[in-house]
């Protein structure tokens, strides 16, 4: 509601200042031609930058907002909204696919926003890397297992700071196993982050990190028994560093209080924040050109979509065999969804995104590695949801 009250502030300071009447103003000569033009050369900025397509569209929707509930009101005249037809894929719980592709009315003058292209270091690369942040004189082995919680769930950097030495349960007889009857290689365990996650803040807790909406993520078997361990001995010999700063027992023991944040700096007994974490990663020791926490976030969305998709290895060979496919092709269509599940379901939960902009990241991403055709892959991209619909018309 703060961001609605702000973009509005924003038009409505704007019409001031050009001594713009909202009441009467034309959309497309005024709003889209006006307004959504300085924001785009950056006249109408607070420090005279462009500002970002999001922002601009944000801001214009709200602008055009205001004026349609003006004119419900009465206290302004009819006005016209030309809008032009988009094929978007939504989510939906009535298709079997959970997602379905829609035609919805969208208004012209929108800018189009320019998508990440994803683009990794090779494998190689990625070993090489990691292999030198565990050498690191000191520190090596701490920072490789937090390099790796990250690579293996996802999860943000400040969330991986604010991770606490019970965000696993502290007995493994209280681990929720997701998949017991796997083998134990591929088992994961349901864990629940809600310390430092993004969106909405809930809070601030007594030891200053946020508090934001709880959301459950899959770790790996595997590594809950090495993020275990590292609780029961590494961080213990970490922690006794920090305790022994206290001249009394009293203090000693305050400090073991307060030290409630799993990664701790060997040294010193400090808890790891989101810069050390940053610098740990992308600068400390050599890495490839980059290459950074959050895009190693992405990484593992598109690791798992292609080890998933390797699964449908003869639907993929059929497509790329046939001569002159086109995009409404079944064989196409087929594999178009295989993917839309397997990052709705699968992908999106664990990075606990809500935006469809990502889902077309990773399809981009995927349809470059498969070699697809041009024209399939470019259609495919479109069918992001660039927007919500807008009455339109003479309405």
């Amino acid at each position: 509601m703060k961001d609605y009250a702000y973009w509005l502030c924003n038009a409505l300071e704007w019409a001031e200042a050009r001594r713009v009447d909202l009441m009467t103003c034309d959309y497309l000569s005024v709003l889209v031609g006006r307004y959504q033009e300085e924001m785009i050369k950056g006249v109408w900025s607070a420090e005279n930058r462009k500002l970002s397509a999001i922002t601009v569209n944000a801001r214009v929707q709200i602008a055009l907002e205001y004026g349609m509930w003006a004119r419900d009101k009465g206290l302004r005249d009819v006005f016209v909204i030309p809008t032009t037809t988009r094929r978007v894929v939504v989510g939906s719980h009535e298709n079997s696919r959970s997602h379905e592709v829609k035609e919805v009315e969208s208004r012209l003058g929108k800018v189009k926003v320019n998508k990440r292209v994803l683009s990794f270091p090779t494998r190689d690369e990625i070993k090489e890397w990691r292999q030198r942040v565990k050498e690191y004189p000191g520190s090596g082995e701490t920072d490789v297992l937090i390099v790796d919680l990250i690579l293996n769930t996802a999860i943000r950097r400040e969330e991986a700071a604010c991770w606490r030495v019970d965000t696993l349960p502290l007995d493994p007889g209280d681990w929720r196993i997701l998949n017991p009857s796997q083998p134990e290689e591929y088992q994961n365990v349901s864990v629940t982050l809600k310390n430092g996650t993004k969106g909405q803040q809930l809070g601030i807790d007594e030891f200053l990190d946020k508090l934001g909406p709880e959301g459950d993520i899959h770790l790996p078997l595997w590594l809950a028994k090495r993020l275990h361990k590292y609780r029961e001995t590494e961080r213990v010999t970490a922690l006794m560093n920090k305790v022994k700063i206290g001249k009394t027992v009293a203090e000693q023991k305050q400090l073991m209080r307060q030290s409630v944040h799993l990664f701790l700096q060997p040294q010193t007994g400090e808890r790891y924040n989101g810069e050390l974490i940053y610098t740990l990663w992308s600068r400390r020791v050599s890495h490839p050109p980059h290459w950074c926490p959050h895009l190693g976030r992405d990484w593992w969305a598109c690791t798992h979509l292609e080890e998933r998709m390797k699964q449908h290895a003869e639907l993929i060979a059929k497509v790329l065999a046939t001569p002159n496919i086109n995009p409404e092709h079944p064989l196409v269509l087929q594999l178009r969804d295989t993917a839309q599940t397997v990052i709705q379901m699968e992908i999106q939960p664990q990075l606990r995104h809500r935006s469809p902009l990502t889902t077309e990241i990773y399809l981009k991403w995927l349809f470059n590695q498969l070699r697809m055709p041009l024209s399939i892959t470019r259609q495919w991209v479109d069918l992001g949801n660039e927007g919500s619909s807008v009455e339109g018309g003479d309405a």
